[in-house]
């Protein structure tokens, strides 16, 4: 088995370098993209076990990136974790409709992201078919 694949999607570059740099030192694979399209291509192109999407992105929103993903047979099962600095409730309800597993609010300490990522990544078993 080997380590998970983790899609990292925001358009603040300094997030995206941090987060990865966070998840490759708990052993993870990363894969980055900075915008809603690459962040479907690679979903596609790449099986990512997992993703951390941030909703507010220039030219497609992280709930329209969710939402293609999820509306995809092949993606569909592919958790997706949407990250935000919007503190609503409407948020939220706007995510887990799109089809998030959950919200993360920014800012989040290290030790949130990594145990949100660990808590909803697939079991093993799950990896390998």
């Amino acid at each position: 088995m080997g380590k998970a694949k983790v899609l990292v999607v925001d358009d603040e570059p300094d997030l995206v370098e941090f987060i990865a740099r966070l998840l490759r030192a708990e052993g993870f694979d990363v894969l980055t993209a900075y915008d809603g399209i690459n962040a479907m291509d690679m979903t596609e192109n790449e099986r990512p076990d997992i993703i951390l999407l941030d909703i507010m992105m220039p030219m497609v929103s992280g709930y329209e990136v969710c939402q293609q993903i999820k509306a995809n047979p092949m993606t569909r099962n592919i958790p997706i974790l949407c990250m935000t600095s919007a503190h609503s409730i409407d948020a939220r309800a706007r995510s887990r409709q799109a089809g998030a597993a959950t919200v993360i609010v920014k800012p989040f300490t290290p030790a949130e992201l990594v145990a949100q990522v660990r808590r909803h990544l697939p079991e093993a078993d799950d990896l390998q078919s």
